[in-house]
């Protein structure tokens, strides 16, 4: 009888989002008052996002993670559109058609404070993701057939109390959570039954006669790898988010003679340190550790002032960091290829935030 995991996927932050302002304009244009939003995704699919409450430029969407236990499940994710009034100079401007959206945090959504992450320091802390889906989706209800201008401001009541629970305030994200979001799809990582399915996933491409797969942590990697490796197909290409050691262990079972574990520089240092599972309340970004694994770091780079491995390349001449890379990969390639064993081989491809190889 064929094994089967089945897991339910929710919606990030920033489909949250982008539902909610989708609902307050269609509110507002139409006075209709929406019980559920066919958002549209990076990927052009469409997934339908309930409405909690609904009025005229003032909609509420409760966040949805699925069976992955994040903590912003259940916040109110609370947009409000008003017209431009004193700019903010942490809002982001954002074109959308022949008018002009100014992205505003509010209550419960964080402010970046350090460099490194993929918003600017003093800007609220919305991914450039969810900003995307935003204005496509607003512009998709009909926001932008002229030239009109319009605030968008995100608000999570609860959002200070629940970054708590996060590494926003290690990660130099003050005064709440962060609107986040790339594929706007949640998938369940962070459970047993999800790493089931991964040693599933892998003994179902051996049995397959497949000799190959490739690891991704998540779908900008699983996308670089598709572009790096055009020879693997969709389903040899494995999602495995922190579960990297029970993704090896089960490759090397399957009997699988290759294994392309894709990932970025966070993910290559924990991998270097030899963390089995990388999840974040598992596995605390200890910078200081780079001193064992890279001699060849000045006395004066005072690792414990970074929380994350983008934060340190800002800081370092590219050079340096590029060693630092090199022997974070060299590093985590003792452990990958200890828990693969002899009869598999193991390689890393490591990736930007925009989705270029770097190694």
């Amino acid at each position: 009888m064929m094994e089967t995991v089945s897991l339910r996927c929710g919606y990030t932050t920033g489909s949250a989002a982008a539902a909610a302002a989708c609902a307050a304009y269609l509110c507002r244009r139409t006075g209709a008052k929406c019980e559920r939003i066919p958002l549209r995704l990076p990927d052009g699919s469409f997934l339908e996002v309930p409405v909690l409450e609904a009025a005229p430029s003032r909609a509420v969407v409760r966040k949805d993670g699925g069976d992955d236990p994040d903590v912003t499940t259940g916040a109110h994710i609370v947009v409000t559109l008003f017209p431009p009034d004193n700019p903010d100079p942490r809002e982001f401007e954002v074109p959308c058609g022949m008018g002009t959206l100014f992205l505003r945090g509010g209550r419960g959504v964080g402010i970046v404070t350090r460099p490194g992450l993929n918003v600017p320091p003093g800007h609220y802390a919305v991914n450039p993701g969810p900003r995307r889906m935003i204005a496509e989706n607003l512009a998709l209800a009909g926001f932008g057939r002229a030239a009109e201008r319009l605030v968008v401001r995100i608000e999570v009541p609860e959002g200070e109390a629940l970054a708590e629970k996060t590494l926003n305030p290690v990660l130099g994200i003050a005064g709440g959570i962060s609107i986040l979001g790339n594929s706007g799809i949640v998938y369940p990582y962070s459970n047993a039954a999800y790493a089931a399915s991964i040693a599933l996933q892998l003994r179902c491409i051996a049995a397959e006669g497949g000799g190959c797969a490739a690891l991704a942590t998540g779908g900008r990697t699983a996308a670089a790898l598709a572009g790096d490796f055009p020879f693997l197909g969709e389903r040899e290409i494995v999602r495995i988010g922190d579960f990297i050691y029970t993704a090896v262990n089960a490759a090397k079972k399957a009997g699988l003679k290759r294994l392309i574990v894709g990932c970025m520089a966070g993910k290559l240092f924990k991998y270097a340190c030899g963390e089995r599972n990388t999840h974040a309340h598992k596995a605390v970004m200890m910078l200081p550790r780079l001193r064992e694994i890279v001699p060849e770091l000045p006395a004066d780079v005072e690792l414990e002032h970074f929380s994350a491995m983008g934060e340190l390349a800002s800081a370092l001449p590219p050079d340096l960091y590029r060693t630092v890379l090199l022997r974070c990969r060299d590093r985590a390639m003792e452990y990958l290829a200890a828990w693969g064993g002899n009869d598999m081989k193991t390689e890393i491809a490591l990736y930007q935030d925009s989705g270029e190889r770097i190694l």
